[in-house]
């Protein structure tokens, strides 16, 4: 499992891709390498904002060991603005799966808790993080800090500067969302998301269960994808050959087709329409 950042990496900040944006640009400038003195020198961004948007490229999978990642990389290079449904779809990936890099509560709000149709608070998501820390952080937080990680992720996913073109969360009224159905993951960054999530949960397995996709926190569940939903990109890859169904009889299985260096491909075909 890749090494999470912890649940007070945000400094109070929600996702700021403009700010974000321009910790990968003077990253790409001092050739791919994360430098936190570089990032004060060559940006005007506060003292906070120094150490909360570099954490953020982090858990979003666009940096790792201080280097830009084969997803870092390519968004440098086709999306700097962070502003596709692709790039927000696999920022959001990284953050909520279940290997990390993201924060614990990140993948628990987004598989276990947040249900399209309901309404909530951050209040409701502080009591729920408060509930299953003991279960993940092994040691007693104090309730501000629970309080301001809600409001982080609330935020993120509502407010222009964050995720809000996947229109998962829509306010409501004064502190109040609604989960919606949100914009469907383009089929490329399906492709890519399930090649890694593969690497990490089943590592070199050539035939899982189908049903496998559909395991509590798992794929299905970061991108709130039901079994149609499913079905139809599956369907997509099956004609591209990256994958192989069987459905003789159950346990239905899906059989992976690609090979080592697949992912970097996958993500070069995802950013090929922009």
């Amino acid at each position: 499992m890749t090494s999470r950042i912890g649940m007070t990496f945000h400094e109070t900040f929600s996702l700021n891709r403009p700010a974000l944006t321009s910790v990968i640009d003077v990253v790409c400038r001092q050739g791919g390498r994360l430098d936190l003195q570089s990032i004060r020198k060559h940006t005007t961004l506060g003292t906070r904002y120094v150490l909360a948007m570099p954490r953020y490229g982090i858990g979003c999978g666009i940096f790792a060991e201080s280097r830009l990642t084969c997803f870092g990389e390519t968004v440098a290079a086709m999306d700097l603005a962070l502003a596709t449904l692709t790039t927000q779809w696999l920022m959001h990936y990284h953050l909520s799966a279940p290997h990390g890099p993201g924060p614990w509560f990140w993948h628990h709000l987004v598989t276990r808790v947040l249900r399209v149709g309901q309404q909530i608070t951050p209040r409701d998501l502080a009591k729920e993080i408060a509930e299953t820390l003991p279960d993940h952080d092994g040691k007693q937080l104090r309730e501000r800090t629970i309080r301001s990680a809600a409001t982080v992720f609330v935020g993120s996913y509502a407010k222009a500067e964050g995720f809000n073109q996947l229109r998962l969360l829509q306010e409501v009224g004064k502190g109040r969302f609604v989960v919606t159905q949100p914009e469907p993951v383009p089929v490329w960054a399906f492709a890519y998301a399930l090649a890694d999530y593969w690497t990490h949960q089943w590592g070199d397995r050539v035939t899982v269960n189908l049903s496998d996709l559909f395991e509590p926190g798992g794929l299905s569940s970061i991108f709130f994808l039901d079994a149609p939903m499913v079905e139809n990109l599956l369907v997509i890859l099956r004609q591209e050959n990256l994958i192989d169904l069987y459905r003789v009889a159950p346990p239905y299985q899906l059989v992976r087709k690609w090979g080592p260096d697949t992912p970097r491909s996958l993500l070069e075909r995802a950013y090929a329409i922009y």
